[in-house]
């Protein structure tokens, strides 16, 4: 393949529409199934159509009329190609993709665009993929039928319009488990990777969603509570000061003092000592 950052075992198909196609029909321009690397970026100013993908592995950040996107498994994408716009794989990312266009593209679009934004969360949304996977095959073997691919074209169309997107839920119940989660076993050694396992999301994914729903990273969440926890042992119990330390979480009592009084100003002797 041409493009940075696509494997060579990436497919790509070309559909030249017809003229009745482009003036009475949704119609197929390119098709494909890429296979990226975090290299591969696309950054146009003008691509004279419309895009559908559905990533299936990894994660994809898209920049749109000044906004950012972020498209994870099981995501699908409608973008408008026709204005400035740029995608690019956070990590090894599989999708499967086609450009199109027609009369009603531009009306859809903007209409889904103002709803939704143009990433949606679809989980195993049989329609879409299913339509999706059927024009492919079409593209593949060349025997595209123009008629019944504006069909599947419209049918998308129909979804996506019917669809009401649960992304913030869906990521709000994630980081949700994951506080839970911070609760229950905050006195353990938690990684990045393991609150992203409970999340159900890749570490990269899961780090800006967190970050932009609680306003700090998961680590500082972490850290957050664990210095909270100390705080009320160190104010409701007689606890030393090294038992605070590992029943809080921290794994040495020179990094839980200088941990402590870098979020409080105080060490963990004084702040014992004030008077509430």
């Amino acid at each position: 393949m041409i493009e940075r950052g696509v494997l060579s075992h990436s497919k790509m198909f070309f559909h030249t529409p017809s003229e009745f196609a482009k003036t009475s029909l949704f119609y197929l321009i390119y098709s494909g199934t890429f296979y990226c690397t975090s290299d591969y970026c696309i950054d146009r100013n003008n691509w004279n159509s419309y895009l559908f993908m559905h990533v299936k592995k990894g994660s994809i950040t898209i920049h749109y009329d000044d906004r950012e996107f972020v498209a994870t498994e099981n995501h699908f994408v409608f973008l408008n190609c026709y204005k400035p716009h740029l995608y690019q794989a956070d990590e090894q990312t599989e999708f499967d993709w086609f450009h199109f266009s027609g009369n009603a593209s531009d009306s859809y679009f903007d209409t889904l665009f103002q709803k939704n934004g143009c990433v949606y969360a679809i989980e195993d949304h049989y329609v879409l993929t299913d339509c999706l996977k059927r024009i492919l095959r079409m593209t593949e073997t060349e025997a595209v039928d123009e008629d019944a691919a504006s069909i599947m074209i419209h049918q998308i169309l129909y979804e996506l319009k019917q669809y009401k997107n649960h992304g913030e839920e869906v990521h709000l119940k994630a980081i949700r488990n994951v506080t839970k989660y911070i609760e229950h076993h905050y006195k353990e050694p938690i990684m990045l990777d393991d609150m992203a396992k409970v999340a159900r999301l890749s570490p990269y994914y899961f780090s800006r969603i967190f970050k932009k729903q609680m306003n700090c990273s998961p680590y500082q969440y972490l850290v957050n509570y664990r210095i909270n926890n100390a705080k009320k042992l160190l104010h409701h119990t007689n606890l030393s000061v090294q038992e605070i330390t590992y029943a809080s979480g921290f794994n040495s009592v020179s990094h839980f003092v200088s941990i402590f009084k870098k979020h409080t100003n105080l060490t963990p002797k004084k702040f014992r000592d004030i008077q509430f």
